[in-house]
């Protein structure tokens, strides 16, 4: 039988009362405090006998393990968000882990909807990052509680309460409302009642996370084509093998392709995928000799990362921490949440995804209790690229935007340019005249 830890124990008899009170609560406890024991040691107290469980994909096996150890198996179904609708009917408690992934507004997300189709006697919520980059991702958390909100018909009036609405300008240039603008105390002071909290440091967390960044200086072609992208925002020709990045979004996602040595084709099922640059794949080989867990963006990445590591690549988390010999290589979407890679002596970022959520989550894989040094999180960037501007924004728990581009465009410029020069200099090759462009593409 699994004994909790004091502040375990404590968080699950505040939550017991709360839910006995107002059939709802919130769990927010930073990541490896051990959400997942207290809110089944809550389902004990209450005395249910069904409960849907609902988690992340990658995070359900770890989970399972934790219902079987507290002799639940029978009563708690452990799904995923993409189940959801396979199980509508009637529970006695709905536990929605991970809960600020159902936080998109203004309007609500197809997570949100299918949940609100599930019946239930009692609601638990539960996250370490409830509000990652706007107070305004609680309400449709809260919205899915007989909480006070539910009086709010929609998103929209409650921002007319919460929000201070502006302006801001999306795609190639179109004005539309920013309601990420919520009124934190207004919102904190709302929800606190409901909110039970856990903490590393109530937990024995001592260790602290070191934070290495590496700058890898990728082939001519790299900072050429990613000029094009800048400039241009077309590389190719329509109908043969092209890139198209014809609005803010577009060119985001494309230069964090191109930074990374490869580019996704505009017809993705006849082309696919243009890999033409492993620099930051054999500089995370030769460097790293420890275990070694890696995250990546895009599966082009996973893909040049599994042919580096052959065999002793997995995208299992209980496989890595239990094979000294094996190389953890995850999506960062996939692997952010409710996913323990404590085995790892470094984690290591190959390029960094855009979302201050993900750099938030997805760096704390490593923690665990009574774990004896620092966690040491390593991002590999292209040096003279985008990816340093972005670290510095997402490190702020902000998301890099379009608007963010729009300001350092001019400079990411000058800064390819100088990567085509200084790559000319270091292979000793001259290019004047000649187009560089990816094996397949043509050229005007």
């Amino acid at each position: 039988m699994i004994k909790l830890r004091d502040y375990q124990e404590e968080a699950a008899y505040k939550l017991h009362g709360l839910l006995l009170k107002h059939r709802c609560a919130y769990l927010s406890g930073q990541v490896r405090t051990g959400k997942t024991f207290t809110s089944l040691f809550v389902i004990q107290l209450l005395g249910c006998e069904k409960v849907l469980f609902v988690t992340k994909k990658k995070a359900i096996p770890s989970i399972q393990a934790d219902v079987d150890a507290m002799s639940l198996t029978e009563v708690v179904t452990v799904i995923n968000f993409e189940q959801v609708h396979k199980h509508v009917g009637k529970w006695d408690m709905l536990i929605v882990d991970e809960a600020h992934s159902i936080g998109a507004y203004p309007k609500p997300s197809k997570r949100w909807k299918d949940l609100c189709r599930i019946r239930y006697e009692y609601v638990l919520l539960q996250s370490g990052t409830p509000s990652p980059e706007s107070f305004s991702q609680l309400y449709h958390q809260w919205a899915l509680t007989p909480h006070l909100w539910s009086k709010y018909r929609n998103f929209y009036r409650w921002a007319d309460e919460y929000v201070t609405v502006t302006k801001k300008f999306v795609g190639t240039g179109i004005e539309v409302n920013d309601y990420s603008k919520a009124n934190k105390a207004k919102v904190l002071e709302a929800i606190k009642p409901m909110v039970v909290e856990m903490t590393q440091k109530e937990a024995g967390f001592e260790t602290k996370i070191e934070e290495q960044v590496h700058t890898v200086r990728m082939k001519p072609r790299t900072y050429r084509l990613a000029l094009r992208i800048i400039r241009d925002g077309v590389i190719g020709r329509p109908g043969l093998r092209s890139v198209v990045a014809d609005s803010g979004a577009k060119v985001l996602q494309k230069l964090r392709q191109c930074y990374n040595g490869f580019l996704i084709c505009e017809d993705r099922e006849r082309y696919g995928e243009v890999i033409w640059d492993y620099s930051k794949v054999e500089y995370i080989k030769k460097t790293f000799t420890g275990r070694l867990a890696i995250m990546y963006c895009f599966q082009a990445e996973g893909k040049m990362l599994r042919a580096a590591f052959g065999s002793r690549a997995t995208d299992s988390p209980e496989t890595f921490n239990s094979d000294p010999e094996s190389v953890f290589i995850g999506q960062v979407q996939a692997s952010r949440e409710g996913v323990s890679l404590a085995a790892a002596d470094d984690l290591v970022f190959m390029g960094i995804d855009y979302s201050a959520l993900s750099y938030i989550q997805a760096r704390e894989r490593c923690s665990f209790l009574g774990r004896g040094r620092a966690n040491r999180v390593h991002y590999i960037f292209a040096e003279r690229s985008i990816e340093p501007r972005v670290f510095e924004i997402v490190k702020n728990k902000q998301t890099y935007t379009t608007s963010h581009y729009k300001q350092d465009r001019e400079q990411l410029s000058v800064e390819a340019h100088q990567g085509i020069r200084e790559g000319r200099m270091a292979c000793n090759q001259t290019f004047e005249g000649q187009q560089i462009g990816l094996p397949g593409f043509d050229f005007d």
